[in-house]
């Protein structure tokens, strides 16, 4: 990618970002449209759409038709170069003043994260996700979504939900943020930021829901108030208000987990 990215992080207006970020509803998130240089955003999505994405994290319950990719050796040289931007310190700087939180730290192994493509008809249940993370012995805090769908229309649905209390909400009175293209999100990452796409999505055959997930680490864990699990190397999904979840598609492991992450505030 080109000195032209990053001359964007200097033209970002820090402190009413913070302003927002801080005062979003239902939890901390920014929503920042035109991220990147157009031209720099669609030869990034082309890369995306075209690259191998062999990890296949489906299983038809709580995730669907979803594959990924976090190997930097499978990459081509765009998309390497724009993972090293989204992991380097240059970003990393902005989203501490942007966020509040300090001494965050990128994951260079894209654990979870990487490209991430859900084909027509998949979905991502509403969820918190992994709080601590074994290989880096960190806490995760802060989540990225840089979406890249330059063909999007609203009726394809794939919105990305947020909610605290899922439970007690249904999914049209949640905050809803479209995948749209070059749209980066940035969310709090702890036991009460639940998100997720759940409802089948309407994309075109061949065109899957394309984006970027980068996940930011610290060493200090968080603090109390957005604590519900221990150190937890799992997601717990909760589905919303009325909504059902169809467990029949998981092994009988797999759907006790699931009622275990439901029911149980420290799973």
């Amino acid at each position: 990618m080109t000195d032209s990215v990053f001359k964007v992080l200097s033209g970002l207006p820090i402190d009413q970002l913070a302003e927002r970020f801080r005062n979003a509803q239902p939890y901390p998130h920014l929503v920042l449209d035109d991220f990147l240089p157009e031209a720099e955003a669609l030869a990034l999505e082309q890369d995306c759409r075209q690259a191998s994405t062999p990890l296949d994290s489906s299983n038809d319950f709580t995730q669907k038709t979803k594959t990924t990719l976090n190997d930097w050796r499978l990459m081509p040289e765009r998309l390497q170069s724009a993972c090293g931007f989204f992991n380097s310190g240059a970003f990393v700087d902005v989203l501490e003043a942007m966020t509040g939180l300090s001494g965050l730290i990128a994951d260079p192994h894209l654990d979870g994260g990487g490209v991430h493509r859900t084909l027509r008809g998949g979905f991502l249940k509403l969820h918190t996700d992994f709080n601590w993370n074994p290989r880096l012995r960190l806490h995760r805090r802060l989540n990225a979504l840089y979406f890249l769908n330059s063909g999007y229309q609203e009726d394809w649905g794939g919105e990305l939900f947020l909610a605290d209390q899922p439970g007690r909400q249904q999914l049209d009175a949640m905050s809803a943020v479209a995948p749209r293209f070059n749209r980066l999100v940035l969310f709090n990452s702890n036991d009460t930021t639940f998100h997720g796409h759940p409802r089948p999505h309407t994309f075109p055959e061949g065109y899957p829901r394309t984006s970027l997930a980068f996940y930011y680490y610290t060493a200090t864990e968080r603090p109390w108030r957005e604590r519900r699990r221990l150190r937890a190397s799992t997601t717990r999904y909760v589905p919303a208000l009325q909504e059902l979840i169809d467990t029949s598609p998981a092994t009988l492991r797999g759907r006790l987990g699931y009622w275990i992450r439901r029911w149980t505030p420290f799973a």
